[in-house]
């Protein structure tokens, strides 16, 4: 079992917000691993992980608070900020 998931089921205290992040990365982290595992290309699983993200986001902060997010969010791409490390090329 992923240790921040299995950290949570073994405390009866309530998760702290970065002990939810933490789990909840681990288990998307997982999703994402399964679904590869299984064929589903990585631009199929991240569309479908971005769409369901707007969706709960709509629901929990409305239309317009996930639009500026999400204008905030093309800034943030456009500056490489999301871009994986590479190794040096020797």
């Amino acid at each position: 079992m992923l240790p921040a998931l299995a950290q949570a089921l073994e405390d009866p205290r309530p998760m702290s917000d970065e002990e939810q992040r933490l789990a909840a990365f681990e288990m998307f982290n997982t999703f994402w691993q399964d679904a590869s595992d299984r064929g589903i290309p990585f631009d199929t699983i991240g569309t479908m992980s971005i769409s369901a993200a707007l969706f709960a986001l709509v629901a929990a902060h409305g239309q317009e608070t996930t639009a500026e997010f999400v204008l905030d969010l093309v800034n943030i791409v456009r500056a490489g900020d999301f871009n994986l490390p590479t190794a040096p090329r020797h």
